[in-house]
């Protein structure tokens, strides 16, 4: 991994709960897209984050999910809002889009494992805006996806592109589906033999998926997440 330097850009709340932080990229930083970063607080103290931007822009795109002030997430937020600049590890993980591959694909994201599934999505539309594409994004209520409105004019753009945001609580105005959004892919996909699957979330949720979704034909080395290293 690189060790690098960042200008602190800007800190903003996506809700009361996320935090969008964007950070100045150095000229010819290079990462795959799906991959993670380390947030060097101490040498003894790196926190790993799914980079939300993709390579070759000018800003590096962190989302972070503070629950509660004391938070492990909460923590490297104030880090960010009282330190000019910060440093960097980049970049890890070897669930990043297989760029090789035009099977069609599904990308999965729990709350801010969206960071993850955006990086992913956006690169495979520039290498191929007609690929087909479903993204299921999921939350306990719709206030958890908070590009919401960027995932729908996103999917206004493209055909091919599939949005299907899932809440568990669903108010009665919200155009989305109701339950759990691993349920919600095998509901759409009876067969998942033909895709890559793409997930990020909790580790709990990754594991009920990987064996979910290899009992209804997923092949294995076709499915991808950083969780899977750890489970």
């Amino acid at each position: 991994m690189q060790r690098i330097k960042c200008r602190v850009l800007d800190v903003r709340p996506f809700s009361d709960t996320v935090y969008h932080i964007r950070l100045e990229a150095p000229k010819g930083l290079h990462f795959e897209a799906g991959q993670y970063l380390k947030v060097v607080l101490s040498e003894e103290d790196k926190r790993p984050f799914s980079i939300a931007s993709m390579a070759g822009e000018d800003v590096l795109e962190l989302h972070l999910g503070a629950f509660g002030p004391d938070s492990w997430a909460m923590q490297v937020v104030e880090y960010f809002q009282s330190h000019a600049e910060v440093e960097l590890e980049v970049a890890a993980g070897h669930a990043h889009l297989r760029e090789e591959s035009q099977r069609p694909l599904i990308l999965i994201a729990g709350g801010t494992g969206f960071s993850y599934v955006r990086a992913i999505l956006r690169r495979a539309l520039k290498l191929n805006p007609d690929r087909a594409i479903q993204v299921f994004w999921g939350g306990k209520d719709p206030s958890a996806l908070y590009l919401h409105q960027e995932m729908l004019a996103l999917a206004a753009k493209h055909p091919n592109l599939a949005y299907r945001p899932v809440v568990e609580h669903k108010p009665a105005d919200f155009d989305g589906l109701q339950g759990l959004v691993l349920d919600k892919v095998k509901e759409f996909n009876p067969d998942l033999s033909g895709f890559d699957i793409y997930i990020a979330g909790r580790f709990e949720m990754a594991a009920v998926a990987r064996d979910l979704f290899l009992a209804h034909g997923a092949v294995s080395d076709n499915l991808f997440g950083d969780a899977f290293a750890f489970i």
